[in-house]
């Protein structure tokens, strides 16, 4: 691995997909949280600043491809494990995409 100080591990990290917080998406999409919490195309780079307000660590995966929507690869966001679970930590960055979508 490239990064030899993180607390990030590959095998237990969470994969934040951008389907999960884009707006225009339907939850059998994948979009995975209440509109309020999402935003129109978030980008990687907004998903792995909202890690890093949260203090976790992050790998950004440009060229990886949602599942459910295989054919566009828009990358995703693995982030460590660390304090939160998925479902405590994807409304924290849902909240933070809101904000700064706002600026």
């Amino acid at each position: 691995m490239s990064s030899d100080i993180m607390t990030y591990d590959e095998d237990t990290a969470i994969v934040l997909w951008p389907e999960y917080f884009d707006v225009e998406r339907t939850r059998s999409d994948g979009r995975r949280l209440p509109k309020n919490l999402c935003v129109k195309e978030p980008s990687l780079d907004i998903i792995a600043k909202g890690a890093l307000i949260l203090d976790l660590e992050y790998e950004i995966f440009e060229n990886k491809a949602y599942p459910a929507n295989w054919a566009a690869k828009h990358g995703c966001v693995r982030v460590e494990k660390g304090k939160f679970s998925k479902t405590t930590l994807l409304p924290k960055i849902g909240e933070i995409l809101v904000k700064n979508k706002q600026k």
